[in-house]
């Protein structure tokens, strides 16, 4: 049996974590992690070793893009593919997205049909 890919889900928002947990992990058979800071980020994608990790931008304290930089410095996670999510997608923050090691970058508000996309892209 093929085992379940593992997805870890960063953001702030519990509500939103919720919908993308439901989503993905329902329908679509993948374990679900989450992290609710940057700085939670780093230690649990080291400590779970995702398949990939969906990260959104603004955050209290550490923010997305900065997390992303330091997972991709960390050898033993920068092979992790990132997809950064945000609702502040101008084109200074996506230049900044992908220089910190973002794949791609997502707006907000969730569109199940892009998602879905992404994770045929990135989980096979």
């Amino acid at each position: 049996m093929e085992q379940r890919k593992t997805v870890l889900i960063v953001d702030d928002d519990q509500t939103l974590i919720d919908v993308l947990e439901i989503s993905f992990g329902v329908l679509h058979n993948i374990k679900i992690e989450k992290a609710y800071s940057g700085e939670e980020s780093i230690i649990k994608a080291e400590e779970i070793i995702p398949d990939l990790i969906i990260m959104d931008y603004k955050m209290p304290g550490m923010n997305g893009w900065e997390a992303s930089k330091r997972i991709k410095a960390n050898p033993k996670t920068e092979h992790i593919p990132i997809i950064g999510y945000t609702a502040w997608a101008g084109l200074e923050d996506v230049k900044k997205g992908l220089s910190s090691g973002v794949m791609e970058i997502v707006t907000k508000p969730i569109d199940l049909d892009a998602w879905e996309e992404k994770l045929n892209k990135y989980l096979g």
